[in-house]
């Protein structure tokens, strides 16, 4: 995977803005990650297995946020029934004009 100065630099600020102090990590292996800075919970927590380029662990890292992002944002036990009726009306009023 190649990606240009300006599409890598995109991805490291998407995940830079999350996490201020995130960086690269190399494995024994000679695999790349991206570290929280602190203790690397972003590896436990994404699961996210080490990339063979520094390229490589950025975009993964910024892709597994952004569809994190998109499931908490949708995920039933997220809303209660209240939020719920509220969005259907709202979508209901929509759909009758």
């Amino acid at each position: 995977m190649e990606l240009d100065k300006k599409a890598f630099k995109r991805l490291k600020n998407k995940v830079m803005k999350k996490y201020p102090n995130a960086s690269t990590q190399m494995t024994e292996g000679g695999l790349y990650f991206v570290s929280d800075g602190a203790d690397n919970k972003l590896l436990e927590e994404y699961m996210i297995p080490p990339q063979p380029s520094v390229a490589e662990a950025w975009y993964w890292m910024a892709e597994t946020m952004r569809v994190n992002q998109n499931i908490e944002r949708t995920h039933p036990n997220r809303m209660d029934i209240g939020t719920f009726e509220k969005k259907f009306n709202r979508i209901s009023q929509r759909n009758r004009r």
